[in-house]
């Protein structure tokens, strides 16, 4: 799928967009969220392929900078414009508003919500949205902040924070299907949204789900954990099924611990960027029903070897909750911490290590139990060279990592 770009009354419109299967006769507008590190990002690209419905993903870059869709320096010409290209999109399709969703997921879910009840949307599903917008890019995003307001002042922050809060009061038509997921477990969730849940009880078809799951500790795994959940109600209202709900409390399994497989390390390399006889690897690295929640809770070591050679280096750890979930088996384990990267990311110098073939593995320390296993590529990463350059060749042979000293 190839990225676009339009210009609607001088602001660039950079989209994607999954044509329709066979008839169906609906356009679903996916906003998206803040990326993992990174500004911008296109939610649901591959989660959303096989809908059958037109899919439009706009992406939240507006003079280089995220906005919410909505304004820069408090200028509201980009939603003018992202209304307008919604419109003209509509047209072309021959789709009315009645056949259209809105959907997004954290920032995005606050512009599907903004746009929905603005301009009289049908459809709208909303993950885990912030109402204070001004409060929350001003002490977690300052750049989005500066450039959404130019002055970052307290009325500044006062207006965008009422912004969603001012359409969804004033909103009349009340003939919409509303789909809000949440969770107590996410922090904004005191902020944002139980204080704001009544501007939704006078839509009739308003739907509220409580994610309960051990699986979800944070506001960024809300909506990755439901991703079923939300392509189901995408689907339904593409092919006309409209669902109804009310209130919903989505529970899972409050089993804790694993025994199947227990005590088994996992050393797995996702990236390994290279920089003269520098390393950066980073990966999985956990002991299989032994929790780490804190950094305290686990140590990793990769460790060099050859014949003739061994050399140990130490490893820091960063928080990736999402492991807990990808290495769910039969109950919870909490793996926060499962995630090996450099000390500070300032790498692994390797100037000194002598000049030869060294297979890569990992030394785990968690809950008492210390294992030593080889590193390896997962299933994606299987191949033969992983990268080098003239001082360095990193590459996998059956699975197994090794590094050339050259």
């Amino acid at each position: 799928m190839n990225e676009k770009t339009k210009n609607v009354d001088g602001i660039d419109i950079i989209y994607k967009i999954k044509n329709r299967k066979y008839d169906n006769n609906h356009l679903v507008v996916v906003f998206s969220g803040f990326g993992d590190g990174r500004f911008f990002t296109y939610d649901f690209i591959n989660a959303l392929s096989d809908s059958p419905a037109t899919i439009l993903w706009i992406k939240d870059d507006f003079f280089s900078m995220c906005s919410y869709y909505i304004c820069r320096g408090l200028d509201f010409s980009i939603e003018t414009a992202v209304y307008k290209f919604i419109y003209e999109m509509m047209l072309e399709l021959h789709i009315d508003k009645n056949n259209c969703t809105l959907a997004g997921f954290s920032k995005g879910g606050t512009a599907a919500l903004y746009f929905g009840a603005k301009y009289n949307f049908k459809n709208i599903i909303a993950t885990v949205p912030q109402f204070n917008i001004g409060d929350y890019i001003r002490s977690d995003w300052p750049d989005v902040a500066k450039h959404m307001m130019s002055e970052v002042s307290l009325r500044n922050t006062l207006l965008l924070n009422s912004l969603l809060r001012d359409v969804l009061d004033k909103d009349e038509n009340l003939d919409k299907n509303i789909y809000l997921l949440t969770s107590i477990a996410d922090l904004q969730y005191k902020t944002e949204i139980k204080p704001n849940l009544l501007y939704f009880i006078k839509y009739r078809n308003f739907n509220l789900f409580y994610a309960k799951s051990l699986l979800v500790t944070e506001h960024n795994q809300v909506t990755s954990y439901h991703v079923p959940l939300i392509l189901g109600i995408i689907n339904s209202l593409a092919q006309g099924a409209v669902p109804s709900y009310g209130y919903s409390e989505l529970k899972g399994d409050m089993r804790i611990g694993n025994s199947r497989d227990y005590g088994t390390p996992v050393a797995i390399l996702k990236k390994i960027p290279l920089k003269n006889n520098v390393i950066f690897p980073e990966g999985v690295s956990l002991i299989k029903g032994l929790p780490c929640p804190e950094f305290s809770d686990i140590e990793v070591d990769i460790v060099l070897s050859n014949d003739k050679e061994q050399l140990s280096f130490s490893l820091g750890k960063r928080n990736r909750s999402a492991l807990s979930r990808m290495f769910y088996d039969g109950g919870y384990v909490n793996y926060d911490k499962g995630w090996f990267c450099t000390n500070k990311h300032l790498g692994i110098d390797l100037s000194l290590l002598p000049v030869g073939v060294y297979s890569a593995s990992l030394k785990i320390s968690c809950g008492g139990e210390v294992k030593t296993t080889s590193l390896i590529v997962d299933d994606n990463s299987s191949i033969n060279n992983i990268i080098s350059n003239d001082s360095l060749n990193v590459f996998s042979k059956n699975g197994l990592v090794y590094i050339t000293k050259l």
